[in-house]
């Protein structure tokens, strides 16, 4: 008779004690992977600074819990399935509310992960010229070669051509001149020439300057070199541009 009721209370107790044992492993296994990403996030970004790794942290934290937390309500009572069908529809509902959101940290973690963009570089987003100065949370903060400030989404980063001109010889500096076609290839080349030699000592590399074509009865040429201190860009722009103007008045230079 006490056999009997032991089986009957076993029987009883069985399923609550499986399902115990089914939450207890999805507990240990979500802390587990959490505690393994969370690693690995830190060595793949080990260049990034410490808030944006903790920042990636937590959004895989809470993504391994809510997802913990699903399945542990579908072990406790067959009837959560038809909860957590709900809760899919409310996260597809979130996801397409902020995909923008979405796709901009997916930019941010492929551009960080790449190390392609560090803080200081100079990179041309679109033709124009930017120095990073910091990574926010949605977008890359820089400034332009007047000193104006820049806000690049990441998005725009990975949906543009982008061109990194920090190079181990210094950076790139790539000026375009349009000049009128009556100073003549050869004598329009030879006075670029001349008026590059004002900035001769702040070159890392002898200056290229290439005959594009022409456009409009203008001559395009454009004038590439090195320098190493990033700081002198804005000065060694306007030395050009005034030694150009002073040789060709009709000259354009732009950056």
């Amino acid at each position: 008779m006490i056999d009997m009721e032991i089986n009957d209370i076993w029987s009883a107790l069985q399923p609550f004690i499986f399902k115990l044992l089914a939450v207890v492993v999805i507990i240990v296994i979500a802390y587990g992977v959490s505690r393994v990403l969370t690693k690995l996030l830190g060595m793949v970004f080990r260049r990034a600074e410490v808030g944006y790794i903790a920042r990636s942290a937590e959004i895989i934290k809470i993504i391994i819990y809510i997802s913990a937390a699903v399945a542990i309500a579908n072990v406790l009572a067959p009837e959560a399935l038809v909860f957590s069908f709900l809760i899919l529809l409310i996260g597809l509902a979130t996801i397409f509310m902020f995909v923008d959101l979405l796709r901009n940290i997916g930019a941010e973690l492929y551009i960080r992960s790449r190390d392609f963009v560090r803080r200081g570089d100079w990179i041309e987003v679109d033709g124009v010229g930017v120095k990073v100065l910091d990574f926010d949370v949605a977008g890359v903060v820089g400034e332009t070669a007047k000193l104006e400030k820049v806000f690049i989404p990441y998005t725009k980063l990975m949906n543009s051509i982008v061109v990194n001109k920090v190079t181990p010889l210094g950076m790139l500096m790539r000026i375009y001149v349009d000049i009128p076609s009556s100073y003549g290839i050869d004598g329009a080349r030879n006075m670029l020439l001349e008026a590059i030699e004002s900035v001769k000592e702040d070159m890392a590399t002898e200056p290229d300057v290439t005959y594009l074509g022409s456009k409009e009865d203008k001559l395009n040429f454009v004038i590439e070199f090195h320098i190493i201190n990033y700081r002198k860009l804005t000065k060694i722009l306007a030395t050009i541009d005034r030694e150009v103007r002073q040789r060709i008045p009709e000259a354009i230079v732009r950056a």
